[in-house]
């Protein structure tokens, strides 16, 4: 059983959409709770209805306006949202509490906690938790996007497969590999460098290009400016950091022949 994804059972852990027919289509880096960012960067592209928009997850934590994330996620401009490490944090520890504040803190509600789910306590505790976890077990953790010169991947982190195929079958299966391959989905940086044992990686990971896709999005690992390594572009410019360089909400769009990116000062 797929209980690590916590989905409904049936449903879709990667998806796949088809070209879109009278807009653009554009992906959203990692927003950490900056929608009045998003919304600003959404007016000055002139977003209209036509055009598809998708997240590639890490909404919530760390930023300023948290609380707006279900909104999004149940229709409020996205076309998709996927799933990032910090909506499975917070699966986890709404999973392990109920979401609330109980003492003393089990394991997942700790590491949350230490990883910017505190805006959590600062919401009524009228807000529900069992609405929270329906709307994230609903995100997947990968999709392809028919464009017209080809299929783009969106993940959060690292595909670390040789084929979108391979991913695809790899996240949707029952196995100790699907699970490792869901976790890599989220967490992973093996493209940037970073070899993380405690999600399983021994160093033997695949960094080449992604067959089947023309390109590859990903999040999760912030850099100051978008960042191509082989067809995998990492947009996650670090909205939430406030260090030099970072600070910025990346936006690419995808339909065009080249992939263009804009970057947004928070």
């Amino acid at each position: 059983m797929r209980t690590d994804s916590f989905a409904p059972p049936g449903a879709p852990l990667s998806v796949r959409l088809g070209p879109n027919p009278g807009g653009r289509d554009l992906v959203v880096g990692d927003l950490h709770g900056h929608f009045a960012t998003l919304r600003r960067a959404l007016d000055e592209l002139e977003v209209g209805g036509d055009d598809r928009l998708f997240s590639l997850g890490d909404l919530i934590d760390r930023g300023p306006r948290s609380f707006e994330a279900k909104a999004w996620i149940e229709g409020a401009r996205f076309h998709l949202v996927l799933r990032g490490n910090h909506e499975q944090l917070m699966l986890e520890a709404l999973h392990e509490t109920g979401g609330r504040p109980l003492r003393p803190h089990g394991d997942a509600w700790a590491l949350w906690q230490m990883n910017g789910g505190n805006w959590w306590h600062f919401r009524s505790m009228d807000e529900s938790a069992g609405a929270w976890m329906a709307a994230l077990r609903t995100l997947p953790f990968a999709a392809r996007v028919e464009t017209p010169h080809g299929p783009v991947g969106l993940v959060h982190a690292c595909p670390v497969h040789r084929s979108w195929q391979e991913l695809e079958t790899a996240l949707e299966g029952d196995a100790p590999a699907s699970h490792l391959a869901r976790t890599r989905a989220i967490w992973s940086r093996v493209y940037h460098g970073w070899l993380q044992r405690e999600i399983g990686e021994t160093g033997g990971e695949y960094r080449g290009p992604v067959e089947g896709v023309r390109a590859v999005l990903t999040g999760h690992t912030s850099c100051r400016r978008p960042t191509w390594n082989e067809n995998i572009l990492g947009i996650d410019t670090g909205v939430h950091i406030d260090r030099p360089g970072y600070g910025r909400l990346t936006v690419a769009r995808i339909d065009g022949k080249e992939i263009e990116t804009f970057c947004f000062d928070r």
